[in-house]
């Protein structure tokens, strides 16, 4: 015989999935918009990955403010899946150079800069920052990775790197870090 699971337990998953949308600034139907663009797959994976990763060590950090302790599943989560996120690093690292337009050194600290960024200043409470560390205990449950890469691409639908790498690109040449870091900040953005 089939239980009936309380009305308030049914709607706890969408609840959770709305918090953390909410906590970064993205709608849950932007989280499952395609999203075309000029990096090749295994980059914009990587690109989503890298991002995933920064932004759940600043939420981390600004969660610990409000005495919610996320740092160590987000720990957890580095030790468990350390190959992934070190693949993700090595493409970024990879794909900000001289090959793809960007000959300054300082390319790859001026992306990393913009993305962290991004989160630093967020909107952040106790009960986002429980959310948070559900969310992530969940991606270190799944060791095989398939969880993380389905977070990761959900939260982050359009990585910065996709704008940081790819307006240069769709201009026909290949810009500095300065002008693709004046491309992706947030006042380039046209208003909606």
């Amino acid at each position: 015989m089939m239980q009936r699971m309380p009305r308030a337990q049914a709607a706890r998953p969408a609840l959770v999935s709305a918090l953390i949308c909410a906590l970064f600034g993205a709608s849950v139907a932007q989280a499952a918009e395609p999203v075309a663009s000029c990096l090749d797959t295994a980059t914009l994976d990587a690109a989503r990955t890298h991002q995933f990763q920064t932004m759940m060590m600043t939420v981390s950090l600004r969660c610990k403010t409000y005495g919610v302790d996320v740092e160590t599943s987000f720990s957890q989560m580095m030790q468990v899946h350390q190959a992934v996120f070190s693949a993700a690093d090595k493409a970024v690292h990879g794909y900000i150079g001289p090959a793809h337009g960007f000959a300054d050194k300082r390319a790859y600290d001026t992306y990393a800069t913009l993305v962290a960024n991004r989160y630093g200043g967020g909107a952040t409470n106790p009960m986002a920052c429980a959310a948070l560390d559900r969310a992530i205990k969940s991606v270190i449950a799944d060791t095989s990775g398939s969880k993380l890469h389905f977070v990761a691409s959900a939260m982050i639908a359009k990585p910065e790197m996709e704008r940081f790498a790819c307006a240069p690109a769709q201009q026909g040449a290949p810009a500095s870090a300065s002008t693709a870091v004046a491309m992706a900040s947030p006042q380039a953005q046209p208003k909606k």
